[in-house]
């Protein structure tokens, strides 16, 4: 049976960042007239106390247009074995330093393996990927490059707003 990952990097699918958390702060005015802010609930002796409802951390930041443009033309599939070692990781971390959205295919079966040969005939070899039609076999960084370049993929992702 197939296991498919969806990894993404800043990316579409599922996005890298922390989550958004409510937090409460309470503003309040002591007996002397005193303004207070704390996390904690005002003394029963506060006057004018106020919940104010305040966010931490950072919204998942979502891929730009480009991102979701380019994907949409030219989705991205890594395959990769468990013995495939230094090549497949090295592919995996470049598509992640780009903040490339893809699936990853793991060629684990007889039937993964038939699959896999129907995409790219043989001699099996991975790393390989499929951008949109497009496919690339064993691991070469400049190519890789080239070819994300060729078809619009961004070199760096894009800061979260």
């Amino acid at each position: 049976m197939k296991r498919i990952a969806l990894l993404v990097a800043g990316g579409m699918f599922a996005l890298a960042g922390t989550f958004v958390q409510a937090e409460t702060i309470y503003h309040w005015k002591d007996e002397h007239g005193q303004a207070h802010y704390s996390d904690k609930p005002p003394p029963a002796t506060a006057r004018e106390v106020e919940e104010r409802r305040v966010f931490s951390g950072r919204p998942e930041s979502t891929a730009s247009f480009t991102v979701r443009r380019v994907a949409a033309d030219f989705p991205v599939t890594l395959y990769s074995a468990d013995s495939c070692g230094e090549g497949c990781a090295r592919a995996r971390a470049l598509l992640q330093e780009r903040g490339v959205p893809f699936a990853e295919i793991v060629v684990e079966t007889q039937e993964d393996l038939e699959n896999f040969r129907q995409t790219f005939g043989p001699p099996d070899e991975v790393p390989a990927a499929t951008v949109g039609p497009r496919q690339l076999r064993g691991f070469e960084s400049a190519a890789w490059h080239r070819l994300l370049d060729n078809v619009g993929y961004p070199r760096t992702p894009l800061p979260p707003r």
